[in-house]
């Protein structure tokens, strides 16, 4: 059985509206688009590790709220991959740096549900640090992906990223 059939988020190649948006004009985003697929692939991994994670996920005697964690998990979760093929997909500058920050806030609130969850009982810690060592790889790329993002003359009219 070939389990990447049952993965939840697409792979990178099948996001044709991204390929069509630089079509004939790929060596222009090369880099970024590259740095981008490397992030969106490691976050395909996490995903699946997160997946099996949530269904791990139950309620002790002293914790009975492992459901609302979970969704919040989630959450977070299904935010990722739409905004890195966002920003990816994006010309102006404030408009890659608006997801790229979502990507990181996601990240940052998802882990501190799965080590909640673990603290309390209701997930297992040896997973939670498996899902922590991945994001740390994950985190590693995203530093390289926003390093290619170029700054442009386009004006935040929210003066965030200037």
């Amino acid at each position: 059985m070939d389990f990447s059939e049952m993965h939840s988020l697409p792979e990178w190649d099948d996001h044709r509206l991204l390929k069509r948006r630089f079509e004939g004009e790929e060596w222009k985003w090369k880099a970024q688009l590259e740095a981008a697929k490397n992030l969106y692939n490691k976050w395909r991994e996490i995903f699946m590790l997160v997946e099996s994670y949530c269904e791990t996920l139950q309620d002790s005697k002293e914790y009975d709220h492992a459901e609302k964690n979970k969704e919040l998990i989630w959450q977070n979760l299904f935010i990722v991959a739409p905004k890195i093929i966002g920003a990816a997909g994006a010309d102006i500058y404030v408009l890659k740096m608006e997801n790229a920050s979502i990507v990181r806030n996601n990240c940052r609130e998802l882990m501190e549900q799965v080590h909640f969850t673990a603290m309390v009982g209701a997930g297992e810690e040896k997973y939670a640090e498996a899902i922590e060592q991945e994001m740390n790889i994950f985190r590693n790329l995203f530093k390289i992906w926003v390093n290619t993002f170029v700054k442009d003359d386009y004006e935040d009219e929210w003066g965030l990223f200037i």
